[in-house]
């Protein structure tokens, strides 16, 4: 067979069985790499492009297929994906390249593009563990950093960031989980910018001269619990004694020393697996069912599908959620029946519902909530008159706060367009609390759903999520909720979805809630 590219995906050619990643390059950019060793024995004959990159297949490029580690060019192919007359290239704005990262997602990699990056990712880490170890805590290099380290002496060149972790005395997880938190709000004092992604795992962000974001720094919580498992979440948990970890060993990494696990490659396998020597630039993190279940009860999962919506919203154009139309439009013509002061659009996504909503109520001061900055950066161009744009967090109990946060002093009217479906089982809970709260206050609520997913969906987001509205019922009875249900006539786009919308009320019943 044949290496060809087109619009469609790369058909690979005929390889050498001892090749287990190729990178493909748009000319001398890596926009790409594939694992091999996850591929089926019978290997397809065309590999679709990545979801990520497909929006910027437009003109004509000089498809490269390389050999990852080694840089071997293994087949050249001329391709044309539109009929537009420029190269196809994958930038953010500011012109540096982008390529697939880990997660199926763009990101910088510290390849190209970006002069100095390394340079200052080191330079940070040395400074953030440094600041660790005056908290008290024993911090070392870990992911892949750690891999880069010990097999390169140097950062890993299809990475985007550096990964730090701190190994805790504590064994119970919750006090590993008090401790991160206390962690976390000791950092944000020294003046990081800080993202929490669940109890045990934090990024710290660092932008460049523009505001943009230059690199990250990854900060995790490692402990060892009874039963003789070393734990990192979200990924790593194995076997491991506690002297293959203290005392600490050292790494190299471009001429820098830092703090490693005492058998590092004893961690690299638990970490990776026995193959960790090779690069594979495509590899992807699988993380035992069983594994991902323990950490995220222990310690939350903060960030679920935000990923999904920051790259839904990063268009920068607010006609990214005319797909949820018919739903804004129910929720419009019931406007008349919202007549508290305050009004909350839950879930407000690139907040076109908001702002109509208070320009058809001069009586109403309207708070946009939502957890993906990129919606709320969208929310934020309709104009701050009668619109607070408010960060709120569902998959945390401080969102519970957010009424009193964002200064409601009265009863208040929440709206959630299509949101409670997109919701994970630790989200749902924060939802009807909030409405709960609304009605009580003496407000309405209502709110949009689907009741079937969608089958023609190509990726398994959040998108293409729905929750039947007998299931809607019967959960939100167990907080007290009633929800009357009307149907909602389709668009031609949502047919087959059911899109159905919501009146809560508070059922008078005695309940108990779900703990």
């Amino acid at each position: 067979m044949s290496f060809s590219a087109t619009a469609a995906g790369v058909a690979l050619p005929d390889l050498d069985p001892d090749i287990q990643s190729v990178d493909v390059r748009f000319g001398d950019d890596r926009v790409w790499s594939i694992d091999l060793t996850v591929l089926p024995s019978k290997r397809p004959e065309l590999i679709e492009w990545p979801v990520a990159l497909k929006p910027y297949l437009v003109g004509t490029a000089t498809v490269v297929l390389v050999q990852s580690g080694s840089g071997r060019v293994l087949a050249t192919e001329q391709a044309r994906f539109t009929d537009a007359e420029v190269a196809t290239r994958v930038l953010d704005d500011s012109g540096v390249p982008l390529a697939v990262n880990k997660w199926g997602r763009l990101g910088k990699t510290l390849e190209a593009g970006n002069p100095g990056v390394q340079e200052r990712i080191l330079e940070r880490t040395e400074e953030v563990m440094g600041r660790l170890t005056e908290m008290g805590l024993r911090p070392f290099v870990v992911g892949g950093t750690l891999l880069g380290g010990v097999r390169d002496q140097a950062l890993l060149p299809h990475d985007d960031d550096a990964d730090v972790a701190y190994l805790s005395r504590h064994r119970n997880p919750l006090d590993v989980a008090a401790e991160g938190f206390t962690v976390g709000r000791k950092l944000e004092a020294l003046g990081y910018e800080l993202v929490r992604h669940s109890a045990t795992h934090m990024q710290l962000y660092f932008r460049d001269s523009g505001g943009g974001l230059d690199y990250y720094v990854d900060v995790f919580t490692a402990f060892f619990t009874d039963d003789g498992h070393i734990n990192q979440p979200f990924h790593v948990r194995g076997e491991m004694r506690e002297d293959q970890m203290l005392p600490f060993g050292e790494v190299e990494i471009q001429g820098r020393m830092f703090p490693a696990p005492a058998d590092a490659e004893a961690w690299l396998v638990i970490n990776y697996d026995e193959n960790w020597r090779t690069p594979i630039p495509g590899y992807r993190l699988h993380t035992p069912r069983s594994t991902v279940r323990r950490f995220q009860n222990w310690f939350g999962s903060f960030h679920y599908t935000r990923d999904f919506w920051n790259d839904h919203y990063r268009t920068g154009d607010t006609e990214v959620d005319e797909p949820w139309a018919s739903g804004r439009d129910w929720i419009l013509a019931h406007e008349s029946a919202l007549q508290s002061r305050w009004l909350v659009d839950l879930g407000t996504g690139a907040g076109v519902l908001a702002a109509e909503l208070r320009d058809r109520g001069a009586h109403r001061t309207v708070v946009a909530a939502d957890y993906s900055p990129n919606a709320l950066a969208l929310a934020s161009t309709h104009g701050g008159e009668r619109l607070a744009v408010v960060h709120t967090n569902l998959y945390r109990n401080l969102s519970l706060a957010m009424p009193v946060d964002a200064g409601i002093d009265g009863p208040f009217d929440l709206v959630a367009n299509h949101l409670i479906q997109h919701l994970g089982p630790h989200a749902f809970p924060q939802a009807m609390r909030l409405i709960r709260m609304a009605l009580r206050s003496g407000g309405r609520a209502y709110a949009t759903l689907y009741g079937e997913v969608d089958v023609e969906a190509t990726h398994s987001g959040p998108m293409s999520w729905a929750m039947p509205p007998e299931v809607l019922q019967e959960r939100a009875a167990d907080y007290g909720l009633r929800a009357e249900i009307f149907e909602i006539p389709a668009g031609s786009h949502e047919s087959l979805r059911a899109p159905y919308g919501v009146r809560f009320s508070a059922a008078h019943v005695t309940f108990k809630e779900k703990l």
